[in-house]
């Protein structure tokens, strides 16, 4: 996994995350665009969608977040106000999360 950790931080009762402006536009996840959720091995990826893509699909908001769906919160075991890691992932155009096991 070549990723850069960007920060930790505790998990909104309301079940969204701020991207990082810098790499939303490198990335192409814009206000209005989709973006897709991906979960495997532990890890929740954000990416640009695609159109024939089926996984989770939701859209970044004017501010730049994301909102997570329960079922992938539950999933992940998120849930407020546990924390969680936020990498960039630039090799793959992608945000990658994951939760804090400690």
């Amino acid at each position: 996994m070549l990723s850069m950790m960007y920060g930790s931080k505790p998990f909104s009762k309301s079940g969204t995350i701020t991207l990082p402006h810098k790499w939303r536009e490198k990335f192409g996840l814009l206000p209005g665009k989709l973006a897709e959720l991906v979960y495997q091995n532990n890890c929740l990826y954000i990416k640009q969608a695609t159109r024939d893509s089926t996984h989770n699909k939701r859209y970044i908001s004017e501010k730049g977040t994301v909102h997570i769906p329960k079922e992938l919160r539950e999933e992940m075991g998120m849930a407020y106000p546990s924390s969680y890691c936020l990498h960039v992932n630039e090799k793959d155009n992608c945000f990658m999360i994951t939760t804090e096991k400690e």
